[in-house]
């Protein structure tokens, strides 16, 4: 019985601490937000100018030249964003993560200023040139369900979109002996698994050395359940209908109609070098299971060029690049700020898709 008082003693101290800890936190969250509202309303806003597309100045963060990054990604990171600010500041606190990201990394960052051309003025080559391209849909997608997931249900509504891409896909890649989505994810929303938006910081989603993915994953093995990308990668789902070379990103937006502001940049994949790649390994714990995957962190070069297409339409597709097999062909990308936006312009939602080829 005293043991069980005791227990409830300690139980109930703890409780307090932590309800404190949260009342704290939720004071800071409504002074945070106060400040963001007025320091909005005290911004001079710069006169639109819609001749200048061209981005200048625009700051991004890449990684140190030569240097590999840790990162780790807490649970909270895919739920965050439907989340109260003072649970997530509170999990934060204990987790000892930036509460914004969900991430633990490496300070192995380095700001370096970049111009971002209009692709659409600017023509920087063909898709297999640059590894990037605009692909304009004949009709509004049929989707609304962009959060649906093909793995847990068949019909799920994005295979409406799925569908809809696949000739165009077709059409980049008409040697492609099988198309597979994996995943799509929604970011810059609030709902359950949106994912913030990926902004200044240049990244590949996956490490384009296959040496060194086989050596991470010996240590950190892969998801081995559902259509896990770091298994297409391995080469553990290649058989009679084609072995897989290329992974492509599919990025749309969803909200508003027309975007101005994070938007996102791809490097044109002439101007990127090998030596500006490094490897970032990426462990997220996501509590039943861990997820590990060997991305690619990306160092500056002068001769890279970045390109985006100003004012995106919810008709139009950006493709690009992930991953080749074979030839030195990706796009790092990021999200960025673009100051130059006509007043009142709204924050996007995206979508982000990846699908793999095999052939």
């Amino acid at each position: 019985m005293t043991f069980c008082g005791s227990c409830f003693r300690v139980s109930g101290y703890v409780l307090v601490v932590l309800i404190a800890v949260y009342a704290y936190f939720y004071v800071e969250c409504q002074q945070e937000s106060q400040e963001k509202e007025e320091a909005g309303k005290m911004v001079v806003k710069e006169e639109f100018k819609p001749e200048e597309t061209d981005v200048k100045d625009v700051p991004l963060n890449f990684c140190k030249y030569g240097e590999s990054m840790n990162t780790d990604l807490g649970l909270w990171f895919m739920f965050g964003s439907s989340l109260p600010c003072p649970l997530i500041k509170l999990v934060s606190f204990l987790s000892s993560s930036n509460y914004q990201t969900g991430l633990k990394a490496d300070d192995k960052s380095v700001e370096q200023k970049v111009t971002i051309y209009d692709a659409r003025k600017n023509s920087p080559g063909s898709f297999h040139e640059t590894g990037f391209t605009l692909v304009e849909l004949e009709d509004d997608p049929e989707t609304t369900e962009w959060r649906s997931n093909e793995q847990s249900n068949e019909n799920a509504d994005i295979k409406k979109f799925h569908k809809q891409m696949e000739p165009h896909i077709k059409a980049l890649y008409p040697d492609a002996k099988k198309i597979l989505w994996t995943i799509n994810v929604v970011r810059g929303g609030d709902k359950f698994m949106d994912q913030p938006k990926a902004l200044g910081a240049p990244h590949l989603d996956y490490h384009q050395n296959k040496t060194a993915r086989v050596e991470f994953h010996e240590e950190f093995p892969a998801l081995d359940f559902g259509l896990s990308e770091p298994k297409i990668l391995l080469g553990d789902m290649d058989g009679d209908e084609g072995t897989f070379k290329v992974m492509l990103g599919v990025w749309k937006p969803i909200h508003p109609a027309v975007v101005c502001d994070h938007p996102l940049a791809v490097m044109d994949a002439k101007t990127f070098h090998s030596d500006n790649q490094t490897p970032n390994n990426l462990h997220m714990d996501l509590l039943f299971f861990k997820y590990h995957n060997l991305n690619g962190a990306i160092s500056h070069s002068p001769d890279q060029k970045w390109y985006y297409y100003p004012f995106q339409t919810t008709k139009e597709v950006l493709v690009f690049h992930q991953y080749s097999d074979g030839e030195w062909l990706s796009n790092p990308h990021t999200s960025f700020h673009n100051k130059n936006c006509p007043e009142g312009s709204e924050s996007r939602i995206s979508v982000e898709l990846r699908v793999s080829l095999f052939f």
